[in-house]
């Protein structure tokens, strides 16, 4: 408590924030969130390629934080002597110690020029720090008390950045009572990769025949001993018996949890359970509001940690017998890293080994790997990889 009246005591804050909207929408938000530094209302400088980003960030602004916003057109950039004469006739009632530019948002070139304009102009500006949550005050050099804004969710911050989920999220796994049968397929994946490659060959060549099957033929698998093991595991979670030649599943969920769905919901438990985790979701399906044809994207696993976006993609497909597949889950996390600004992570985690053209290819598109020697240590892993 202490600390807090003290915070609130030595903190600045403004009245009229001005920002410069661009790809980065977190530096603008973030300062806004935060009660302590709120201010009454937001001014936001728009290009004409930024409008659908700024009417994003002014809506989230509106309902998440009950400021004003007004977005402001800027014809040029770069020419912020025509800009300055727009802002400040905008802002000619404001006590000019209570209006501050945020220089965090746009290009450099445009918050150098605006920076410029501002302290011409006789107003204050401040830079925020994203990773220490820090406001720097540029004429005094000064910084203020770290802010402590309330966690943003997972579907602010997909929308900030104009993926907007098509849906309510999912933040916990549909089936619980399930989770010990990944676990053990963890454990044991020595025994199982195989004979599991060989389940989910009988299970893909079924459903081709019949979407809504609950059967396919009893795989064989490389080792009788290792197969009988994981008839028995499915048979002890309740998830599918041995009947007349052919394995039954429970049902279509059973099915597609086998198929795979173990997998994300393992990671997700596992991920879930990492230090300072603000917001974790699954099987997160976006649309890109950019895109004229709304594609949609469905992520795995997805995480918020210190407002940083992790995006886990997880296979339990055989990599070694196609390097296509491991091509295009690389290829589709390459392009997911590009959703959530500058700082968004990706990782593939896989339940098999990948090829080392595929690990090569990971590399040098600065995506973390987990695999299948790695699986045992996945938390531990998983923990570095958010907080490094």
């Amino acid at each position: 408590g202490r600390l807090k009246k003290l915070r609130k005591k030595i903190m600045k804050k403004f009245d009229v924030h001005v920002c410069l909207v661009s790809d980065q929408a977190i530096p603008n938000f973030v300062p806004v969130v935060d009660k302590e530094f709120r201010p009454k209302e937001v001014v936001l400088l728009v290009t004409d390629k930024m409008k659908a980003k700024a009417e994003i960030l002014a809506k989230i602004m509106r309902e998440r934080c009950a400021v004003g916003v007004r977005l402001l057109n800027v014809a040029d950039a770069y020419d912020m002597t025509q800009v300055g004469e727009q802002v400040f006739a905008l802002l000619c009632d404001e006590d000019k110690e209570q209006v501050a530019l945020n220089v965090t948002g746009g290009t450099k070139l445009m918050a150098i020029a605006a920076y410029g304009m501002f302290k011409d102009a006789g107003y204050p500006s401040f830079y925020f720090t994203d990773n220490s949550n820090e406001i720097i005050l540029l004429d005094s050099n000064e910084r203020l008390p770290a802010l402590q804004p309330p966690k943003i969710k997972i579907e602010d911050y997909l929308s900030l950045h104009g993926y907007p989920a098509c849906d309510s999220l999912q933040k916990t796994v549909s089936h619980p009572q399930w989770l010990e049968f990944g676990e053990e397929l963890v454990r044991f994946h020595m025994n199982f990769e195989d004979e599991l490659g060989a389940l989910n060959f009988e299970i893909s060549k079924a459903v081709k025949e019949n979407k809504q099957t609950l059967e396919c033929a009893v795989p064989k698998g490389r080792n009788a001993r290792n197969m009988g093991q994981l008839l028995c595991l499915l048979k002890s979670h309740d998830l599918a018996v041995q009947k007349s030649g052919k394995l039954k599943f429970a049902d279509l969920d059973a099915r597609q949890y086998v198929g795979g769905s173990w997998f994300e919901d393992y990671v997700f438990q596992t991920a879930k359970s990492l230090p300072g985790v603000q917001d974790i979701a699954l099987n997160v399906q976006i649309e890109n509001v950019d895109a004229k044809t709304h594609q949609n994207n469905e992520l795995d696993v997805v995480l918020l940690i210190n407002n940083v976006l992790h995006v886990l993609e997880c296979k339990t497909a055989n990599f070694t017998r196609s390097e296509a597949k491991a091509e295009e889950a690389l290829y589709k996390l390459e392009s997911l890293k590009k959703l959530g600004g500058l700082r968004t992570k990706a990782m593939l985690l896989s339940y098999r080994e990948l090829l080392p053209t595929s690990r090569d290819r990971a590399n040098g598109a600065k995506i973390s790997l987990i695999e299948r020697k790695d699986l045992k240590g996945m938390k531990t892993l998983l923990e570095k990889w958010t907080h490094g």
